[in-house]
């Protein structure tokens, strides 16, 4: 099946991109209630939900792309190879950088086996098992009739629910999270390249808005009544993040897809998966060198995310000069 690129799913990958590192910058804030002012913890926190579509996103439009391609085996083994080569790449790098940087020394390699080592790394080892479960997720699909698919969606959805009040199913619903966004993405993707959705655009927003809304307030009441940071809410196997993700990524496609590429939207696009990765440097270094809490984080946030997102843009830009540097960006 000849691919042509999706100029939508360039403008979401870059608005994922800068969510992330907003949620990381915001996640600062939030984790030091009680220290910080009612306000400030508030914007942090409101900050820290909007972004929280940015992961879904990511996974939704490697569903759209990959299982809509017809099976290559040759390029099958070389994703999972490079994403291989990713993980011991990175987790490689933030060893020696945080050991050199923050003087922080491992001595569990073995655990990386199995989780990395640094936080937001965990993206690629749950990407690379979508990867390698893509051909059997590819045959589900093509075998099962449109009410078998009906029902896993509304039994996701309300394991979805449930995962907020139990620990247990929270834990097990986890990965089947990330399978669901995986498989949606490639849904919606079908559906909405083909239908003119503009009618609905008020609908869609006012469900995105109060969604949103929902999530900031339970995690914020959640949050006086623990007398704690609380992020159960906004957590990527929430209900109310699964429907702004849902939304979001219909509503960039419904405007966009048919829109002409623009260049600048296009690099950022392509060195997405880069700023991901190293964005992570960029945050240790500002976090040593400033006090991020003595900014208002209304202020602050947007502030260090622009910080971050600069000097990552520049790096990844200055090391795809090389051709072994790269492979690994």
């Amino acid at each position: 099946m000849k691919q042509t690129r999706e100029y939508s799913f360039d403008i979401l990958r870059a608005i994922s991109m800068v969510m992330v590192i907003i949620i990381h910058v915001s996640n600062i804030y939030c984790r030091k209630y009680g220290l910080i002012s009612s306000n400030s913890y508030v914007f942090s926190l409101i900050f820290n939900t909007i972004s929280r579509v940015s992961v879904p996103i990511f996974f939704m439009i490697s569903g759209a792309l990959l299982l809509n391609r017809n099976f290559d085996k040759s390029k099958y083994i070389n994703r999972i190879i490079k994403f291989i080569i990713l993980i011991v790449a990175w987790d490689i790098i933030y060893l020696i950088w945080e050991y050199l940087y923050l003087g922080i020394k491992y001595d569990k390699l073995y655990m990386l086996l199995v989780s990395p080592y640094r936080a937001h790394l965990w993206f690629l080892y749950t990407i690379i098992i979508l990867y390698l479960i893509q051909p059997i997720l590819k045959y589900i699909l093509n075998k099962a009739n449109n009410l078998i698919k009906i029902c896993l969606f509304i039994l996701w959805f309300i394991f979805s629910t449930l995962s907020m009040y139990n620990y247990t199913i929270a834990q097990i619903f986890t990965i089947f999270c990330y399978i669901g966004y995986f498989v949606i993405g490639y849904y919606l993707y079908n559906y909405i390249k083909n239908q003119k959705l503009n009618k609905y655009n008020i609908i869609a927003i006012l469900m995105l808005l109060i969604s949103y809304s929902a999530s900031i307030y339970l995690n914020y009441k959640s949050t006086l009544q623990f007398n704690m940071f609380y992020n159960n809410f906004f957590a990527y196997r929430a209900p109310y993040i699964i429907l702004c993700s849902f939304v979001l990524f219909t509503l960039i496609y419904n405007w966009f897809h048919s829109s002409k590429p623009h260049n600048i939207i296009m690099f950022f696009s392509d060195i997405s998966l880069g700023v991901y990765l190293i964005h992570g440097i960029f945050l240790d270094i500002t976090t040593k060198i400033f006090d991020y809490t003595k900014i208002n984080a209304l202020i602050g946030v947007p502030l260090f995310t622009i910080i971050i997102f600069i000097c990552s843009i520049i790096s990844v830009y200055i090391l795809r000069k090389s051709k072994i540097l790269s492979k690994i960006l």
